[in-house]
């Protein structure tokens, strides 16, 4: 089994040690390789069966209870993979990977402060802990500390010059020189790259793009980025007929008349602020501006109200919460989907008058905002769609954004928006929605902060213009630019990229608005 593992052969390791099991099933060493052998195969609940009876077989062994750990975090048990690293800090409190490994654990679980402080932890401990250095600059990052986060992400590539993810993850945080350290590394890892796992490849090539963009070397700039979205959109199955479709469907359910036979519907609270459009369109830094407002609070992107609509409706999928709109739409209690939402975003504030969502995505449930909420206020953001689409396509998302890494589905996607928005314009009463232009925030800030907050009914406040003072946790790709004062270098950026860019113009033309 061993030999096999080391060889890479994890079907016949997992088989061999079962067979050494077979034999005696009370040796905790072999429960605890298979536990590992599993976990590294994808099967996770054998993993963890085996790594829970080396445990209980050794419970003195901090090798066993490690790698039931890393199975119970793969498995997204957090709770169980936290008690497991705190029990072995506890016996050995100087070591770093535990450190490290539980503070990624503390972190995908929400206390972020936690996670800051064992990350720190591992980083004294070895400056020269990549992972650990890359983790915390992740959150430094979040938190608008961009100093720290740099130096952090340049001591991982320090330690691991190949480490592709520092790499990628500085890249948004800077801007590259032609004489650029980071940028000669990077050029040396060109041939390297293609050994690396495909995950890996994508961020080197996006960080690539940006790298050259920087340094304004445009054409190679578009191949970077071209390789990085071709790689990745060929790990998804984008489905583009069936995007047709639930716009379709949207728009066939939710009529005017459908808005007025269900007037008296939902709730009365105005507590939330929706701000929608595409990603890459301004939506952060729209919250950003408001946030900075002392009544109103920024919760970010949320996924409450996605859930909160599927559950009401049963299904998992676009396609299938729409086709069951169809079926019975009048029958849905809009005020008690109101009132689970109000109780899930209260949690990130009891006391602010106004709550922001800023969710870019929610446009597609705007039907749904204003049947549960009819005082809602809902910011629309808009940005110049060939701008916007660059941006997108320049950009590697945390979140699954399946229609941003091909220019022809990601220019439908953005004319499908569009009409969908006009839509809701015409179906809804008069001011329901603000469309705000991005433009002409970078323009006149001011005039477009008092049109917003006049828009959600607050008085004025001059922290507004100062929104990039303000160290409220950002967790989107646009972190870095709501720390900084309004610019308009990113206006009309893509016409850097013009001859590349001709496909997506024919489809957005007719969308353009400047």
């Amino acid at each position: 089994a061993l030999l096999a593992h080391a060889a890479g052969n994890l079907k016949v390791a997992i088989e061999m040690v079962k067979n050494a099991i077979a034999l005696d099933d009370q040796v905790p060493l072999y429960q605890s390789n298979l536990c590992e052998m599993c976990r590294r195969a994808g099967r996770i609940n054998e993993a963890i069966a085996a790594g829970q009876i080396a445990v209980a077989l050794r419970p003195d062994n901090p090798d066993f209870k490690y790698n039931l750990a890393l199975a119970c975090a793969d498995h997204k048990d957090y709770p169980a993979a936290i008690k497991l690293y705190r029990e072995l800090l506890r016996v050995n409190p100087g070591n770093g990977l535990v450190c490290n490994n539980l503070g990624t654990a503390l972190e995908k679980s929400g206390d972020i402060d936690a996670a800051l402080e064992y990350y720190q932890m591992a980083v004294q401990l070895n400056p020269a802990h990549a992972e650990a250095q890359n983790n915390l600059g992740a959150i430094y990052s979040e938190r608008g500390l961009l100093d720290e986060a740099r130096s952090c992400f340049s001591a991982a590539i320090r330690a691991r010059p190949d480490f592709i993810e520092p790499v990628y993850n500085l890249s948004s945080l800077k801007t590259f020189t032609v004489r650029d350290p980071h940028f000669t590394n990077l050029k040396k890892l060109t041939d390297k790259v293609t050994r690396l796992p495909v995950d890996a490849q994508i961020r080197y090539y996006f960080a690539m793009g940006k790298a050259y963009e920087d340094v304004a070397e445009y054409n190679d700039a578009f191949k970077a980025y071209q390789h990085g979205n071709q790689l990745k959109f060929s790990q998804l199955q984008y489905n583009d007929s069936q995007a047709v479709n639930v716009i379709q469907r949207i728009r066939t359910i939710f009529t005017g008349d459908l808005f007025t036979d269900q007037a008296t519907a939902g709730s009365s609270d105005g507590t939330p602020v929706f701000i929608v459009g595409m990603p890459r369109s301004g939506t952060s830094l729209i919250e950003q501006i408001l946030a900075s407002h002392h009544s109103v609070y920024g919760a970010g992107e949320l996924n409450d109200l996605h859930e909160i609509i599927r559950k009401a409706c049963g299904n998992d999928r676009d396609e299938q919460v729409f086709a069951t709109c169809e079926a019975g739409l009048p029958g849905f209690d809009f005020t008690a989907m109101a009132g689970s939402y109000l109780e899930r975003i209260r949690r990130h504030d009891p006391e602010a008058m106004l709550i922001t969502d800023k969710m870019p995505a929610n446009f597609f449930y705007i039907g749904f905002i204003h049947l549960m909420f009819p005082k809602a206020k809902i910011i629309h953001s808009i940005r110049n769609p060939m701008d916007t689409c660059f941006s997108c396509y320049s950009r590697l998302f945390n979140e699954t954004m399946e229609f941003a890494y091909d220019l022809e589905t990601l220019g439908n996607y953005y004319v499908r928006y569009m009409a969908l928005m006009e839509h809701w314009h015409s179906v809804l009463p008069p001011g329901s929605i603000l469309d705000v232009v991005y433009e002409d925030v970078v323009d006149n800030i001011e005039q477009q902060a008092r049109r917003m907050l006049e828009y959600i009914g607050v008085p004025w406040d001059g922290n507004c213009l100062a929104f990039y003072e303000n160290t409220r946790q950002v967790k989107t790709a646009s972190v870095a630019q709501v720390r900084k004062p309004i610019y308009n270098s990113s206006v009309a950026r893509w016409r850097h990229f013009e001859n590349h860019l001709k496909p997506l113009l024919n489809i957005v033309h007719g969308c353009c608005h400047d």
